[in-house]
């Protein structure tokens, strides 16, 4: 009886040190969880967090593309660590394996976001540039970018000539750029106009007074001069002929506000036909006197020549043919017409 006893007390401890050990070896398990959360296996996942974007999204999505094994976890951690609100929008190269502190790092580290380097050409249109960033995956919807160019609040100065409802044409510094992938549209285009401000200081936009005109209307003008002039020495002449042709109560008869106009997504800038010129529109400057507005998103040179334009008294120009990108320069129209004869 006492064996039995003694049995029967033998059993009752061999289950509790049973229970123990089993309990040590979940809370083991538990606070290993804890501590590392990271999914097993090596696999790389380029992961994206966006713009404006939580953690507990941030969290749901790191756990849906099996790079932490719960999602609790990881909201937990990071907010523990007070690292919740460095979360950088990006691309981020992870892996498989990673544990959640790794993640967490990598997530709030500006040097581990992948950056995009892009390369907007002078004398695109803003439509270009927002199919550039569609190519290199910086932005997913071009009409987006469209959108926030018009109706966005941009608090720039040299903005302040600009006609309400008009887009930021003219004011997108064309230049080689490195942004942060994942980042967002209001970014991009701060970060662009941003660029614009340093190129085009205060001190060089003043000249637009001395002109006669304002800020927006010379950069129509230089817009204009971007997309005619091939060689840059004449960018300053080209500048002189259209004031010349707005002082004489001209017409600009400018062919790139044309192709502004009647442009498409297969080709922004397609040779124009007579019947283009002859189509009323805001920017055939064949048809509707004064300046339309910017076309195109000139280079620096050419702001610069539309604010010091050369002292000239030419009316007209017209390319030479000689495969040269020059221009033959006349006075009068009778000259004009000797100069395009001379050209065929």
């Amino acid at each position: 009886m006492f064996l039995g006893k003694l049995s029967g007390q033998l059993l009752k401890i061999l289950v509790i040190v049973g229970l123990a050990l089993f309990i040590i070896f979940i809370t083991q398990r538990t606070v290993s969880q804890f501590l590392d959360g990271g999914s097993s296996g090596n696999k790389i996942i380029v992961f994206t967090v966006n713009h404006n974007e939580t953690v507990d999204e941030v969290a749901k999505n790191l756990e849906d593309q099996g790079l932490i094994q719960s999602a609790t976890y990881f909201k937990l951690r990071i907010r523990l660590s007070n690292a919740d609100a460095n979360l950088k929008a990006g691309r981020f190269t992870l892996h498989q394996g990673m544990s959640v502190d790794q993640i967490i790092r990598a997530l709030t580290t500006s040097e581990n976001v992948e950056v995009v380097q892009v390369r907007f050409q002078e004398g695109w249109r803003t439509e270009q540039f927002a199919d550039r960033l569609v190519q290199v995956g910086l932005i997913s919807n071009a009409d987006e970018f469209m959108n926030a160019t018009k109706n966005g609040q941009w608090n720039y100065k040299f903005l302040s000539s600009r006609p309400s409802g008009a887009t930021l044409e003219g004011f997108l510094f064309p230049d080689t750029y490195e942004f942060r992938a994942g980042g967002s549209t209001e970014d991009i285009i701060n970060t662009l106009l941003q660029t614009f401000d340093q190129k085009v200081p205060a001190s060089l936009r003043a000249k637009a007074d001395a002109l006669g005109y304002n800020f927006y209307q010379v950069m129509t003008i230089a817009s204009i001069v971007e997309r005619e002039a091939a060689v840059p020495e004449e960018r300053p002449i080209i500048a002189s002929v259209y004031y010349n042709r707005l002082r004489e109560g001209m017409p600009l008869q400018a062919d790139p506000t044309v192709q502004y106009a009647v442009g498409h997504p297969d080709d922004w800038w397609p040779d124009i036909t007579q019947a283009d010129i002859d189509k009323d529109d805001p920017y055939n400057t064949y048809l509707r006197p004064g300046l339309p507005g910017p076309i195109c998103n000139p280079s620096l040179a050419s702001i610069e020549a539309a604010l010091n334009p050369a002292q000239t008294d030419y009316l007209y120009f017209v390319a030479k043919g000689d495969g040269s990108g020059a221009h033959a320069f006349s006075k009068t129209y009778a000259e004009h017409q000797q100069n395009i004869n001379a050209q065929q």
